[in-house]
């Protein structure tokens, strides 16, 4: 089976997928169906329009000179012999989910650069080298120390929520078309949606136990094990962390104290 095939550029995404064309921009989704659409036509060597049967065209993200062509040849593939004229009608369009811009991620990286260069070099510059280098590891420290704390009470926060209402399933090991073995498990839930895992990526083993959510299975499912196991690594994990965030807090206070 194709995977789906995408033209993206920026926001401005398409999808072909079974039956139906996906067009996201400006965080609005619309669905085309194949059958409204009477063509794709190829207005430059990378850029398309989205022809409906009814007349109305659409502009299609902008690819490059093997990509364009080669989504035009996959819509027009998939075209079913018999169209609706009612074309343009039979879009629906839907609200997408808020997202970050990828302008603000970048922003965010190069001010948090930014400012971590200049508290190292006025720590260094005021209150000699040796207080400089540690405000340099005192910042890594608060970052990956917070972010160690951060994902182990959320972690510990999901086991308590599969101890209280968790369902357990047999997971099998998943295998590529070629035959070899793949690298995690699948399992299908209540609702028979099957899902994939990577708990348990480093056995041996053809199948593994799996306790999932069923009010969340997709993101909140984990390997079975004792309770006792689950606490352990917890508790080691939030002291870890909190080990490292400590240190990144003496670290940044130390100049200054």
């Amino acid at each position: 089976m194709r995977s789906p095939q995408v033209l993206a550029k920026g926001a401005h995404i398409a999808i072909l997928r079974d039956g139906h064309l996906t067009i996201e921009q400006d965080r609005i989704v619309t669905t085309v169906p194949l059958a409204a659409v009477d063509e794709v036509r190829q207005t430059g060597a990378t850029s398309l329009v989205l022809v409906l049967t009814d007349g109305v065209t659409r502009r299609l993200p902008e690819g490059n000179t093997y990509s364009a062509p080669a989504f035009r040849t996959a819509v027009t593939e998939a075209l079913p012999a018999e169209r609706d004229p009612a074309g343009s009608s039979l879009l629906t369009t839907e609200e997408g989910r808020d997202s970050i811009p990828l302008w603000a991620v970048w922003v965010g990286v190069v001010g948090f650069l930014g400012a971590y260069t200049a508290y190292v070099w006025w720590t260094g510059a005021t209150h000699g080298g040796g207080m400089g280098t540690a405000a340099f590891g005192a910042v890594l420290g608060l970052l990956f120390g917070g972010l160690g704390v951060l994902a182990a009470v959320l972690s510990a926060r999901d086991r308590v929520l599969l101890a209280r209402r968790g369902i357990t399933v047999v997971a099998t090991r998943a295998y590529y078309p070629n035959g070899k073995k793949a690298s995690y498990y699948k399992f299908t839930d209540a609702s028979g949606n099957e899902l994939t895992t990577s708990y348990g990526s480093g056995r041996a083993t053809h199948e593994i136990h799996v306790v999932y959510d069923p009010e969340d299975p997709s993101r909140r499912h984990a390997a079975a094990e004792p309770a006792y196991a689950t606490v352990v690594k917890h508790t080691l994990g939030l002291l870890t962390a909190g080990a490292v965030l400590a240190l990144g807090l003496w670290g940044a206070l130390a100049p200054y104290v």
